[in-house]
């Protein structure tokens, strides 16, 4: 008899949380570049043709970083799911199946705003880390994982 273990994806929610942080990164940039331009007018002395240009460079190279680092995460994210197993934890992204034994997870740390799981930290025995984050049942990621995990090694702030 198999047993169906729930299998946590990635939401909606914050999905549209991470575009709506990209349109403001934007908003701010062209803010930035507005009020550069704007000293460049009024005190061209000290707004010099270099600052202006050297600063709407960056500020074009990084969201475009942005964006396309973005467009290959939502890509990414259509087909990612995390299921807690009794033995193990699986993780699929990029069509690729990884297992972490329980038994190789060192801490669990959970951190929350205004009672509500943010993200989750879980740090291996071999001192590496992985951030879980943006899933729709939060909550029940972290009950899923302190439900296998020996409560010495699980730290729940502000639970």
């Amino acid at each position: 008899m198999a047993v169906n273990h729930p299998r946590f994806t990635i939401s909606p929610e914050s999905l549209r949380e991470r575009s709506r942080n990209i349109a403001y990164g934007l908003i701010l940039s062209i803010g930035l570049a507005s009020l550069i331009y704007w000293g460049h007018i009024q005190f061209p002395q000290s707004f010099n043709n270099t600052l202006l240009v050297s600063v709407i460079l960056f500020l074009v190279a990084a969201n475009l970083i942005n964006y396309v680092r973005h467009r290959r995460y939502l890509r990414l994210a259509q087909d990612h799911w995390i299921q807690i197993q009794p033995e193990r934890v699986r993780f699929q992204a990029a069509g690729v199946v990884t297992e972490l034994d329980l038994d190789d997870i060192a801490a669990v740390n959970v951190y929350r705003r205004r009672g509500a799981p943010r993200h989750i930290q879980i740090k291996r025995k071999d001192n590496r880390g992985i951030r879980l984050e943006g899933y729709g049942d939060m909550e029940g990621l972290v009950q899923a994982l302190k439900a296998r995990i020996p409560a010495a090694y699980v730290t729940d702030r502000g639970a």
